[in-house]
């Protein structure tokens, strides 16, 4: 699936790796637990009050890829092809990649830039195929604090968690080039602290002749962490870090009606936020819009 549009003169295009349905997408009890702070109870009357009919994530992987002056970008790259990890079966749901930047008339090597918001593999693994790089003419970059992180040969986390990362950084070597937030990257591509799903998670801000889109990664989920900004999941590194930097982020864009790409929800994963009171919610944008 492709979704086009422009950001002043950047032209855009979503593109999905593969939006899972049940039963390869976990509940959102598995997301939201009692040991993260979320009462079963409260999960309960989120979902009913939400009225979405399902108590599973809807887990989309939306890469978006950026023309600009300074070449080609692609912000994530989704899971890949030879994801294991719920078993073979769900090999035919992700993996889209590489058929989406085809259809959409890209090569592998017309990519100059793979911008990684971090490095949680369903964001990195489609950078790579066994032994080799994805793109191969492509740099990479990633925030400073997220590639010492996941460099580290010892932590708390498995060796099994860090390989998809680790593979990532083996075969960038050089070409990987840790950023700082702040800065404009690439031409109208700038970085946005967005820190505590993981040590450097980084938001991506496009901005060109007046326009704006706010790239969020995995600061939010899914809506009901719209309505409860202060609910965190398993996957966050730094809880009180990332339930900050969500309420800032959010708070932002809605007061100014920024565009936002949310790299989970479902496709495209364009849309706004509107503030309702001391919460948020997800005003959706239509594929074909």
């Amino acid at each position: 699936m492709i979704h086009r549009f422009t950001v002043g003169d950047l032209h855009c295009a979503v593109i999905s790796d593969g939006q899972p349905e049940p039963p390869w997408v976990p509940p959102l009890s598995a997301f939201y637990t009692p040991e993260t702070g979320v009462p079963e109870h409260e999960l309960e009357a989120a979902i009913a009050e939400e009225g979405r009919g399902r108590s599973t994530l809807t887990c989309a992987y939306n890469c978006l890829c950026v023309q600009t002056s300074g070449g080609l970008a692609l912000i994530d790259t989704g899971l890949g092809q030879g994801f294991l990890g719920y078993g073979p079966a769900i090999e035919p749901l992700v993996g889209r990649l590489g058929a989406g930047l085809a259809e959409a008339g890209f090569e592998p090597s017309d990519l100059a830039a793979v911008v990684f918001t971090h490095l949680h593999e369903d964001h990195v693994r489609g950078a790579t195929w066994p032994g080799e790089l994805a793109f191969p003419e492509a740099a990479g970059y990633a925030h400073a604090a997220e590639v010492a992180f996941w460099s580290k040969r010892a932590g708390e986390l498995s060796d099994e968690q860090r390989r998809p990362a680790q593979e990532a950084i083996r075969l960038f070597g050089e070409r990987l080039r840790p950023v700082e937030y702040g800065i404009e990257l690439l031409p109208c591509v700038h970085t946005v602290d967005a820190a505590g799903h993981t040590p450097g998670h980084t938001a991506v801000l496009l901005r060109s002749r007046g326009e704006r889109l706010l790239c969020l990664g995995d600061t939010f989920y899914d809506p009901l962490q719209l309505a409860h900004p202060a609910w965190r999941t398993p996957w966050d590194h730094d809880a009180a870090r990332s339930v900050a930097s969500r309420r800032r982020l959010l708070a932002w864009a809605a007061e100014e009606s920024l565009l936002v790409h949310a790299y989970h929800l479902p496709f495209p994963g364009l849309g706004r936020i509107e503030r309702r009171g001391d919460a948020f919610a997800w005003r959706p944008l239509a594929a074909g819009s």
